[in-house]
């Protein structure tokens, strides 16, 4: 009985990532040439990615090509090593990018409604092993383009690896590719020129500067909202076309601690 459920836990995707395989590779590449024909892709704080692997990322989650998107700001034998933890509804539920995803991002299937042990555990076991691991803490894709609730699956991966979490900050990508579109956007219909995405890539939390993994999230939820509340200055004219009950949901948001290590919100 215990080989055979192992046996189907393979089949559905809990073991250790395999490589990368050349299918996914032709598709990360086609992929990232439709991302550069959309926009204009911008890395900010590339300084900050660890010289040496393992260690969790954990950007916010705008569009379908996040993890290309992150994955490839990534030193290029890191992205060898790069896995994502995905939804296990992601092949049967999202259609043909759905299942390309998984062959690009080496996923590891967690339940999203259900229990979520088995993927954890296997997402640490791929950790442990030498591999990057990229978690959305939100668990899925913006509905509104503001950052919503935050779990703390990444964190607890860092925790128990004893491993960097490298918060992440997509700017821009709901505009290009929200979850609402069909299909990416191929250019800005006020400007007609190319959108701008910038991958902001902040400085590490560290797991021993955090009593539990919740602490974690809220040094990682503090930094995600400061980089989004920057972006909405910046964009001032986003900011006004805003519906009035996101309007009050930024205005009542309040950091709930300071980065351990930096100055405020440092990237």
């Amino acid at each position: 009985m215990g080989k055979q459920r192992n046996r189907n836990h393979r089949k559905r995707g809990f073991s250790l990532p395999r490589r990368r395989s050349l299918f996914g590779r032709i598709f990360s590449w086609f992929g990232m040439t439709v991302a550069k024909m959309c926009a204009k892709i911008n890395y900010i704080g590339q300084e900050n990615i660890p010289a040496q692997s393992p260690y969790v990322i954990a950007p916010n989650h705008q569009t379908y090509a996040d993890g290309l998107l992150v994955g490839k700001g990534l030193p290029k034998e890191h992205f060898e090593k790069f896995s994502a933890l995905i939804g296990s509804d992601l092949k049967s539920k999202h259609g043909l990018i759905g299942k390309l995803i998984v062959p690009v991002s080496r996923g590891i299937e967690v339940e999203r409604y259900g229990n979520p042990v088995s993927g954890l555990v296997m997402a640490r076991r791929a950790c442990n092993a030498g591999n990057i691991l990229m978690i959305h803490p939100e668990g899925t894709r913006t509905h509104d383009g503001t950052i919503g609730p935050l779990q703390n699956g990444a964190a607890y991966i860092a925790k128990a690896g004893n491993v960097p979490l490298i918060p992440v900050y997509i700017e821009g990508g709901f505009e290009v590719f929200s979850r609402h579109d069909k299909r990416p956007r191929f250019r800005n219909p006020k400007t007609g020129k190319k959108f701008t995405v910038n991958i902001i890539f902040g400085k590490p939390l560290m797991p021993e500067d955090y009593s539990s993994p919740d602490e974690m999230t809220d040094a990682l939820e503090d930094w995600l909202l400061e980089r989004e509340n920057d972006y909405l200055i910046k964009n001032e004219g986003l900011l006004r076309n805003l519906p009035k009950g996101i309007i009050n949901k930024i205005k009542r948001r309040k950091p709930k601690r300071i980065h351990k290590n930096t100055a405020k919100f440092e990237v």
